[in-house]
């Protein structure tokens, strides 16, 4: 499908004693979901505010289908309404007064009438699963509702891309689960692209089309999730670990010694490998 958004030898600080990012460039292909790995610390989130176009890089540039971004009033607005951005705290996107206000700001902002807001808002509560939250206070919200409604507020306005910052931080298992299959699920039938950074590796390999690993301000590995969890060594020296699947592949591989892949990271895909080892 095409480059959708670039960042191109990026590099900014936050003060002049270093850099957050130095010379770092990436590029997203259009309807995939690609993870961003990396340790705290490693640029993550500088890197999205980049993308989003509320931090401008000391040097180096971002194109959004092949145009550099315009940091102008109209400039931004356009791209926000092309490339959302979810962050990692809710609280620090939600202000309105109800759900259903936090949602419609966007759509409104972009100046789209009345009733179109309102089937927009109608329709993604329903598919977030808050329909029976639009009344309520967004300050009297769990922190997994304040996440969904936070998502909701960037999926009205229809982007192209959507960018999250570590989306499954402080939900239980079964609310990441539910988080994640309604982004695939969002994905898929709205051909939206997806950016997420992420500490919980096990998900990964389950929802990502691409992984790129990051380390102090810079990429360093760029693959498909069996391409880079073939490479526990890359991993763990710049401070990641294996999913669980593969590291248990690993342990069966180099200790007992059983002729596995251990760049499976699936448990459907482990199933399968250890039943063909069974059958030999």
């Amino acid at each position: 499908m095409g480059i959708i958004l670039e960042a191109s030898h990026l590099t900014y600080g936050y003060d002049e004693s270093s850099h957050a990012i130095e010379d770092l460039s990436i590029a997203f292909e259009e309807g995939k979901t690609t993870a961003i790995l990396g340790a705290n610390g490693a640029g993550k989130s500088t890197l999205f505010l980049h993308l989003n176009g509320i931090l401008q890089p000391e040097q180096g540039e971002v194109r959004f289908r092949g145009q550099p971004i315009s940091y102008k009033k109209a400039g931004l607005r356009q791209l926000r309404s092309k490339v959302g951005i979810v962050f990692q705290n809710p609280d620090d996107q939600l202000f309105s007064a109800s759900v259903y206000q936090d949602i419609s700001f966007g759509a409104v902002n972009m100046g789209l009438p009345a009733e179109e807001v309102h089937r927009r808002v109608e329709t993604v509560m329903e598919q977030v699963g808050i329909t029976y939250l639009k009344d309520r206070p967004t300050h009297a919200l769990s922190f997994g509702q304040k996440k969904r409604v936070a998502f909701a507020g960037i999926m009205v306005m229809q982007p192209e891309v959507i960018i999250l910052d570590e989306p499954t931080a402080g939900l239980d298992p079964v609310g990441i689960s539910e988080l994640m299959h309604l982004l695939q699920d969002v994905c898929r039938q709205q051909h939206t692209t997806i950016i997420l950074s992420t500490h919980d590796i096990d998900v990964v390999p389950i929802y990502a089309d691409v992984i790129d690993v990051m380390d102090k301000g810079h990429m360093v590995a760029h693959g498909t999730p069996a391409e880079i969890f073939a490479q526990p060594e890359l991993l763990r020296e710049h401070h990641l670990r294996l999913p669980r699947i593969s590291h248990l592949l690993e342990i069966l591989h180099k200790e007992d010694h059983w002729d596995v892949d251990a760049s499976i990271s699936t448990i459907s895909g482990a199933r399968k490998e250890l039943l063909r080892h069974a059958a030999e």
